[in-house]
């Protein structure tokens, strides 16, 4: 199967070319106020018009209420709300029209029993902070991936995400500062590095 990647943060044009080129599944765009990622409206549509048909789009939220996010759905038509607050299961329940990920926060087994209950297509396993750069708990993540569809986030670079890939089996890695030279800007080489090390990691188990 394959290990989809979604590149997460994006903030300028030349990036989501260069992501589009290189074969991304998933770009990633924050509205979440205090981000250093954190994109305005018209910032995100300039971003999205020159987004590829074949790449899956994903706005990253926290903590709005059901008219923002059906607000943001009709104005921006994404395929994924990706939600990284508080939200409750029953908000889930009301969100049409886009698939629902939700960011979680694995620090023990209780963690981990909630999450797997929680009524959503992805969840992305995150370190306490979306987009700090640490790590999560790979031990956790890899228990979650055997019942659920999960993403793998937190301090993913080209380093270490063949490691990352045989501790949890994920569905699918999900990294931001991991390629990037400063906070919203990607660094060419490091989406291609970490692009090729998951590639290679996919053509060994396939063997």
């Amino acid at each position: 199967m394959k290990v989809l990647v979604k590149f997460c943060g994006m903030t300028r044009q030349q990036d989501v070319l260069q992501a589009a080129e290189l074969g991304v599944d998933y770009l990633g765009f924050i509205l979440v106020p205090g981000s250093r990622r954190c994109l305005t409206h018209d910032g995100l549509h300039s971003l999205l018009q020159v987004v590829p048909d074949k790449i899956k789009t994903v706005l990253v939220v926290a903590n709005l209420e059901l008219p923002e996010i059906r607000m943001l759905i009709t104005d921006f038509r994404p395929d994924v709300i990706q939600l990284h607050g508080d939200e409750s299961a029953d908000l889930v329940a009301k969100i049409r029209g886009v698939e629902v990920w939700k960011a979680v926060h694995l620090r023990n087994e209780q963690d981990l029993q909630q999450a797997a209950t929680y009524p959503c297509e992805r969840l992305v396993v995150d370190a306490g902070q979306g987009g700090s750069g640490q790590l999560c708990d790979w031990c956790l993540a890899a228990k979650l991936a055997k019942t659920r569809n999960i993403f793998l986030a937190g301090g993913i670079t080209p380093e270490n995400v063949l490691a990352a890939l045989q501790q949890t089996s994920p569905a699918g890695i999900d990294t931001a500062g991991g390629i990037e030279n400063a906070p919203g800007q990607k660094d060419p080489g490091k989406m291609r590095k970490i692009l090729q090390n998951i590639h290679n990691y996919q053509a060994l188990i396939n063997t």
